[in-house]
């Protein structure tokens, strides 16, 4: 199952990350995927706004990984700089699969032999100027039932 949303702006962008953010639970993973500016960091904002974090939530491009603490520990990767997933394993990224929320921009540099399930996030370039084609896919029942539940309550998100 896909689901797919229009945003019209950043705001939109922000608020719909940060509207599916209650809905995450401890292992959850999120794969994001982009062109450079479509959205990736604001996405990620949205998200650490809607799990509590109070600190501000940055690009993690140069230094691979920003931790920050929120309702849940929320872990955000930037794997741009990555050749591969042995590079995220050799890293010790996979051990913070397991204790929070990981967001993982430009993902499709990890995606094949990613150590478990995850919500595949596509963000595409709109008609509009700011319009942003986002698309939610889920690779196993955890991460299925996460988006299935959101969408059954996500009518007030935009």
């Amino acid at each position: 199952m896909k689901y797919t949303y229009i945003t019209k702006n950043h705001e939109e962008t922000f608020r719909l990350a940060k509207g599916l953010a209650p809905y995450l639970k401890e292992a959850t993973n999120l794969l994001v995927d982009g062109a450079l500016a479509a959205g990736k960091t604001v996405f990620a904002k949205g998200l650490g706004e809607g799990l509590g974090v109070k600190a501000t939530v940055k690009s993690p491009s140069y230094t691979l990984l920003c931790i920050y603490e929120g309702r849940l520990p929320f872990y955000h990767f930037d794997a741009y700089h990555l050749n591969n997933v042995e590079d995220f394993y050799g890293l010790g990224f996979d051990e913070y699969l397991k204790g929070g929320v990981a967001l993982i921009e430009w993902a499709s540099v990890i995606k094949d032999g990613f150590p478990g399930g995850y919500i595949h996030v596509e963000i595409a370039e709109g008609e509009a100027e700011d319009e942003r084609k986002i698309m939610f896919s889920a690779t196993d029942d955890f991460h299925r039932d996460i988006l299935e539940e959101w969408q059954r309550h996500e009518d007030s998100c935009l």
